[in-house]
């Protein structure tokens, strides 16, 4: 066959790679000659999505362990987003639906295979919002079914709102309108509002944990109020804020939560769960100021009514003092009687006052008395006791010295009989030692007949191993010392080499026997 139609190799068909992707491109378009439908989960969407010319992503299927287990590509060309009208659905223009990651979506695709790289492609023509917002209403439900079973619903709202909300915590976007909106609407005010802002995305799958995560940072900072708020967007964007961990976090929070979320009409989770929600930023910066506002209102009403009963005070007090003539009359009576009492107690004071220093003196003449004859008897009592201090002293002294012999006495003579005792057990002890040391002695056992071999060094042998040939052997005997020389080694000795054969002679030293004294140089064996 041609190279065009493949080439036959015995009884098999090959085909070249260009020439099998032709063929499943061809095979694709006609399972698949019109578009279908197909839904999953939204993955690896460009966060700049809405402003690239083509965007690329996948749809996902997950199984029952929330991974995915099934994906394809997936992509809008710039030419079908003009076409079909498609990218009010990236720019957050279409007021249902934005395409978001793990956001689960029903898409009108063509099946498409690119031969060259063998790339098989989903591409969008159409996009069905009612099958997101369905599937969105359905988790919404079941998330609040599961606040409202847990009593989360109000768990925020019994939360005690502040008298005086100055110190606010603001959850929104770095830099974005919100943000701004807010900040203009408190500073627009008169009061002294401070503001902890925290950063955090309001869209997309960041949200919950960022969100979540700012809560519990500003709930260490003591702020009065938490306030989240974003702008506004589409039903899509709304159910980010509908996710069951962020309703918990929000309705557990032990600050009031104020959301302003930016939906006219649709209320998320995080508002049904919040302790006052607003439409917008602009509306929750009123919100704060109008509470402000009332507590000032309160306060200046308080000291309206202090300022008021306090001129009452005042006036009554004018009342009772205006009759000043009875007032003076009543003091000028009130001054005589008091001079009068004064100098009545004087009197008695000045009286009793001479008495007690006559009595004073009396008892002070009578215990200088006493005390001088009882210093006299104790001086006297003294002198007599000390008279007899020597004599006591000494017989006290004579009696010690006594006590002190005698048991000195007592231990001289237990000393001596204990040194007696251990001098005759060292005694024994040192007998058996030296018996002992008789009894090993090696010089009986050469004396009974026995020798001991040693080496040059005077090291002893012990096997005939320890001594090769041309060693000098040392053998002694109770009486003296014989050197020879070994000329060889073994279980059998030549016998001229081991007593002398039958000529009688010994060893190389001529059969003489050394003369029996030490050998000179050597150390004594035995010590």
């Amino acid at each position: 066959m041609s190279e065009e139609t493949g080439a036959i190799s015995g009884n098999r068909q090959v085909l070249t790679v260009r020439q099998l992707n032709e063929r499943i491109s061809e095979e694709l378009q006609a399972a698949f000659p019109r578009t279908v439908w197909v839904r999953g989960e939204v993955q690896r969407l460009p966060f700049d999505a809405a402003t690239r010319q083509h965007v690329y992503f996948e749809l996902h299927e997950t199984g029952r362990s929330g991974a995915a287990e099934y994906a394809v590509s997936v992509s809008l060309m710039g030419w079908d987003r003009q076409k079909f009208g498609l990218g009010r659905f990236l720019d957050g223009t279409d007021r249902d639906l934005q395409l978001a990651n793990q956001l689960e979506v029903c898409l009108e695709c063509r099946v498409d295979f690119y031969p060259k790289f063998g790339k098989l492609t989903l591409k969008i023509v159409g996009v069905d919002p009612t099958f997101s917002l369905g599937r969105l209403e359905a988790r919404r439900r079941q998330t609040l079914a599961f606040l409202s079973e847990h009593d989360l619903l109000e768990a925020n709202r019994r939360v005690p709102w502040p008298e005086l909300p100055l110190r606010i915590g603001l959850i929104t976007a770095r830099g974005s309108a919100a943000e701004q909106d807010f900040l203009t609407g408190l500073q627009a005010s008169p009061w002294a509002f401070q503001v902890i802002s925290r950063g955090a995305r309001m869209q997309g799958e960041q949200l919950e944990a960022e969100v979540t995560a700012a809560l519990r940072h500003l709930q260490a900072e003591a702020v009065d109020v938490i306030v989240i708020t974003r702008g506004g967007g589409s039903r899509a964007d709304l159910s980010w804020f509908d996710q069951q961990n962020l309703a918990v976090a929000i309705a557990n929070c032990p600050v009031p939560v104020l959301t302003a979320i930016g939906h006219d009409i649709d209320r998320s989770i995080a508002d049904e769960v919040a302790h006052q929600s607003c439409k917008t930023p602009t509306a929750a910066a009123e919100f704060l100021v109008v509470c402000v506002d009332d507590a000032a209102a309160r306060v200046h009403r308080a000291a309206q009514g202090v300022a008021r009963l306090a001129r009452e005070l005042l006036d009554d007090a004018h009342a009772r003092l205006a009759d000043t003539g009875r007032l003076e009359r009543v003091v000028n009576g009130a001054l005589r009687e008091g001079r009068a009492q004064v100098r009545q107690d004087a009197a008695r004071l000045q009286g009793a006052v001479a008495g007690r220093l006559s009595a004073g003196n009396a008892l002070l003449a009578d215990r200088r008395a006493r005390l001088a004859s009882a210093t006299v008897t104790a001086v006297a009592r003294r002198r007599d006791h000390l008279a007899t201090v020597p004599a006591r002293l000494a017989g006290g002294v004579a009696a010690r010295l006594q006590l002190a012999r005698q048991g000195q006495g007592a231990q001289s003579a237990r000393l001596e009989r204990e040194s007696v005792r251990l001098l005759a057990d060292r005694e024994r002890r040192l007998y058996a030692l030296a018996t002992q040391a008789r009894l090993l002695d090696p010089a009986r056992l050469l004396a009974r007949g026995y020798t001991m071999t040693t080496a040059a060094d005077g090291r002893i042998l012990t096997s005939a191993a320890a001594a090769p040939a041309g060693t000098t052997l040392l053998t002694r005997f109770s009486d003296g010392v014989v050197a020879s020389r070994v000329t060889a080694t073994g279980d059998n000795p030549p016998p001229d080499a081991a007593s002398g054969g039958p000529t009688g002679k010994g060893a190389q030293g001529g059969g003489k026997k050394a003369k029996p004294e030490a050998n000179p140089g050597q150390e004594p064996l035995f010590r």
